[in-house]
């Protein structure tokens, strides 16, 4: 394969130069909500997260000139690192989080291979600047338009379960005051690698409908919970409040804030299925709200990290009631 030529490296360039300055435009968004200097309405719109990557995309390709005959993997090959450049960078200096690097990763490169393959069969037939700079201005004349949709609430539920060799009475015990998690408890789960704050304790004042629990993690996060729901030895469920204004500003990144525009948990509950004497299986159910222009596809990020977390959650609990169970015999 021939090397890459001068270029080819210009156009990873541009397309990088591209993808940051876009960002930079929409993020504006973020900063002066009553009189934005542009109207791109932020990052988390179907604008920014599909379009942008997709005119990188074809940015590379219209650099590229012999893309289409001597070196066609040029076509993937710089995509993909103008992709990995823009969210690196991005992430280097701070404008994003681990979590919505990786959550806009896949459909950034999609979008970007989809731009480059789309953008050689256009510049293949028409080299045109006006060309270029139409598509470079797509995302910023969608904007409005998108805006109008207004965002679409939706409501998902994530149930997981897992059977566990003890009574009822230990595992109620350890679902309605959580005693305080050691690091080695939660394990390398998946939540902990994309920068979730860790589960610390759950305290309880009452097990009692209208009880107040105390759910806290690390970095000062910390939710109030509502029991809802409560037969002993059998259900616990609870309302979730949290209020973004409360919430350290390291705690969560800005576009997952719990309780925030996008994103908020609503409530969960357990439920003890007993199994047989010493066994039962334990359910956990929660119901969280998003609302962004493309809930179809944070639904399967947001749905994937709860029943993550969920997980984690219930894996100390089968440890602890049956370690509890031994010691009680």
């Amino acid at each position: 394969m021939k090397s890459l030529k001068k270029t080819h490296w210009k156009a990873l360039l541009y397309g990088i130069a591209y993808g940051l300055a876009s960002r930079a435009i929409f993020a504006l968004e973020d900063f002066s909500h009553d009189s934005p200097l542009l109207p791109t309405y932020g990052l988390m719109t179907i604008s920014f997260m599909f379009i942008v990557p997709f005119v990188v995309g074809l940015i590379t390709a219209y650099r590229n000139d012999t893309v289409t005959s001597s070196l066609k993997i040029v076509g993937l090959i710089m995509p993909f690192f103008a992709i990995v450049g823009l969210i690196g960078i991005s992430v280097i200096f701070g404008w994003e989080g681990i979590i919505c690097a990786l959550m806009a990763f896949p459909v950034f490169l999609f979008m970007a291979l989809l731009g480059s393959f789309i953008g050689v069969r256009i510049f293949k037939r028409n080299k045109s600047n006006l060309y270029v700079t139409g598509f470079a201005l797509l995302p910023f004349l969608f904007a409005p338009i998108e805006n109008q949709l207004q965002l679409g609430d939706k409501v998902f539920s994530e149930h997981t379960t897992i059977e566990i060799n003890a009574n009822a009475e230990n595992v109620w015990n350890n679902i309605t005051r959580v005693r305080y998690i050691s690091e080695k408890e939660n394990g390398n789960s998946l939540f902990r690698l994309l920068g979730f704050p860790r589960p610390i304790k759950a305290e309880l004042d009452t097990v009692a409908v209208g009880g107040i629990r105390k759910a806290i993690f690390a970095r000062g996060l910390f939710f109030t919970e509502t029991v809802t729901q409560m037969e002993p030895l059998k259900v616990l469920a609870f309302s979730i409040d949290a209020d973004p204004g409360s919430i350290p500003p390291k705690a969560l990144d800005e576009h997952v804030m719990v309780g925030g525009k996008f994103f908020d948990v609503l409530e969960g509950k357990y439920k003890i299925e007993e199994i047989q004497e010493n066994r039962v299986r334990l359910h956990l159910t929660s119901e969280f709200r998003l609302s962004t222009n493309f809930n179809f596809y944070s639904g399967l990020w947001s749905k994937l990290i709860m029943r993550d977390i969920q997980e984690n959650i219930l894996e100390i609990i089968k440890h602890r009631s049956e370690t509890d169970e031994k010691n009680n015999q």
